[in-house]
């Protein structure tokens, strides 16, 4: 069995979930080893449950549907990264809801990148084109990686800067990479494949339902280390984009607007609430992350020292007794969640404090 054989089973077992699968893949360290172990072994995990292990007992009856799908990815010749490999987006291998598979067209290399990801209204304005601008304008010494949904307003305004700026830029999809929608952006989408990617966890052909936008979104927000709200309603995907990013733990940035603007009342609830920082000027979002004030070269990743936070001191203070932690290993000495140590991890690696490895290890640098 393949390791795309047994991660398409994996996730074709009733009841198992994207929760379940991430959890299998991190107890049994592969999809394959999964079907390699006994009905006990299966039952030990926490919150798997008999109902779930007996539907995986049954899991040879998915083999041909499997094949199906295998066969139908080769006639595509589509191309896919695996969680856990060292191309996978490191940020978005620290959500409990990561796919096993992401399929995507283009040529992009995530391994120690940063990327951001922008959203927005689908009826921009003027001032939150204009702001788009600037912030990619500010972002190009920095080389990210830009992200985003390819859907019309914001989210197709920063793929076209980023592309006219020459940077990479990803769009995340709803659907499988047969389509492209709306349809109207597939020649955005064609320059995307070469400068940058076409990005999806839903496999070809699948049945296309505005329910499958929150799947898509968590992508966006869980592959970004920062994501920036450029004008919102208070409700809609943007919105739950931004939900998702705060529930990661991730850096969250809104663009303010006026006060009777309706399309900023979003951005100002998030500021209000304190989810988001309010961000008037791209340069905040330079200094709140930690990237240098001398720009980096392309392709360069250098460091600075800068003062640690808090949070960043008490993990640093775990790296002192030894240069290799693993994210369980210091989650349990810190006693906080996985999320929040996965969070903090991220932005230190941005800082050019730690080194993320194989198997979520990380390393003082």
């Amino acid at each position: 069995m393949t390791r795309l054989e047994a991660c398409l089973l994996l996730q074709s077992i009733p009841g198992m979930g994207t929760y379940r699968c991430v959890k299998m893949l991190n107890h049994f360290g592969s999809a394959k080893a999964v079907f390699e172990a006994s009905y006990s072994d299966w039952l030990s995990v926490e919150g798997l449950g008999s109902q779930v292990c007996d539907a995986l007992k049954d899991w040879k009856s998915y083999r041909s549907k499997i094949q199906n799908q295998v066969t139908e990815l080769n006639k595509l010749n589509l191309d896919y990264l695996f969680l856990g490999s060292k191309n996978y987006p490191k940020a978005l291998s620290f959500c409990p809801d990561a796919p096993l598979i992401l399929f995507y067209k283009g040529s992009i290399n995530f391994n120690h990148r940063n990327v951001i990801s922008i959203v927005g209204t689908r009826q921009n304005t003027a001032h939150g084109r204009d702001f788009c601008n600037l912030l990619i304008e500010a972002l190009k010494a920095y080389n990210p990686i830009i992200c985003s949904g390819l859907a019309k307003g914001i989210d197709i305004i920063a793929h076209r800067f980023a592309l006219e700026k020459g940077l990479e830029t990803v769009a995340c999809l709803a659907h499988g990479l047969e389509r492209i929608y709306p349809t109207e952006h597939y020649e955005i989408a064609q320059s995307l494949c070469k400068q940058g990617a076409l990005l999806t966890d839903f496999f070809p052909n699948s049945h296309f339902r505005k329910e499958n936008f929150p799947q898509r979104n968590r992508l966006i927000a869980g592959m970004a280390h920062a994501t920036i709200v450029i004008e919102s309603g208070l409700a809609g995907g943007s919105m739950n984009t931004a939900t998702l990013a705060h529930q990661y733990g991730r850096e969250l940035f809104a663009v303010p607007g006026r006060p009777s603007d309706s399309k900023s009342q979003g951005c100002h609830q998030l500021i209000v609430q304190q989810k988001a920082q309010l961000l008037s000027d791209p340069q905040e979002l330079i200094k709140s992350l930690g990237w240098e004030i001398q720009p980096k070269a392309k392709g360069i990743q250098k460091t600075l020292f800068q003062t640690l936070s808090e949070e960043e001191q008490k993990i640093y203070d775990q790296f002192s007794k030894s240069n290799k932690i693993g994210l369980d290993e210091l989650a349990l000495e810190l006693g906080w969640k996985i999320s929040k140590t996965a969070a903090t991890l991220i932005q230190m690696e941005m800082k050019g404090f730690v080194r993320a490895l194989p198997g979520k290890q990380f390393e003082w640098i």
